[in-house]
């Protein structure tokens, strides 16, 4: 239970350290359909407007949060039986090789709002073009992590009921398309800091159903 505590205060920190880096009661100015690159312009255009001290701070939470996550995964070996105990070790081992890769990300997203005025512009190109290549590695880690985790919940391999499995973060994931069209104020907390609440969401049902 220890660690599924740990894990939750990850997400949670991780989740407070998106709103910090570009909440705004003005909402995204970009549409479902937008490309990845007009959605990072969005973001910085939100970023470069905020107190630099702000951005800093959000951005130093990427490194604690993703340590406080990979004790969290740590909670697929111990629900996990004997029989499964390479495939819960490796589910754990990749969960931990993307968040780390998130937490970098998460850090390095600060560059953004801090290089966002137009002076800087040459700088951001070179800055975004690296920043757009660390979700590569951030979901491929953490999404075979994710689908071995549903793979041992839906084989009756741990100590959880199959149909958990609808609520496993790799589950809810898939349904950042529709909480993307959210309407205006609530989009940008929910659709922004999803990656994070699909853990929050997991783990909060994790004590409920492992204290009954």
């Amino acid at each position: 239970m220890t660690a599924i505590w740990v894990g939750l205060a990850g997400a949670l920190l991780m989740f407070a350290g998106d709103m910090l880096l570009y909440y705004t009661p003005e909402d995204f100015l970009y549409g479902p359909k937008s490309s990845k690159a007009e959605k990072i312009e969005a973001i910085i255009d939100v970023m470069k407007h905020l107190p630099a001290k702000r951005v800093m701070a959000a951005g130093m939470i990427g490194p604690i949060a993703a340590f406080l996550y990979c004790v969290g995964f740590y909670h697929i070996v111990c629900i996990s039986n004997e029989q499964s105990h390479a495939l819960a070790m490796a589910s754990f081992l990749l969960s931990c090789f993307g968040i780390i890769t998130g937490g970098a990300y998460h850090s390095h997203c600060a560059y953004l709002g801090l290089l966002g005025e137009d002076k800087y512009r040459e700088a951001l190109h070179i800055v975004s073009k690296y920043f757009q290549k660390l979700p590569l590695i951030l979901y491929a880690g953490e999404g075979a992590g994710f689908l071995l985790l549903l793979v041992l919940i839906v084989t009756g391999n741990t100590l959880l009921p199959r149909w958990m499995f609808l609520i496993s973060p790799g589950v809810l994931f898939l349904l950042k398309p529709i909480v993307g069209r959210l309407p205006k104020g609530i989009r940008i907390i929910v659709s922004g800091g999803w990656t994070n609440l699909i853990s929050v969401i997991y783990y909060a049902a994790l004590l409920i159903i492992l204290s009954i």
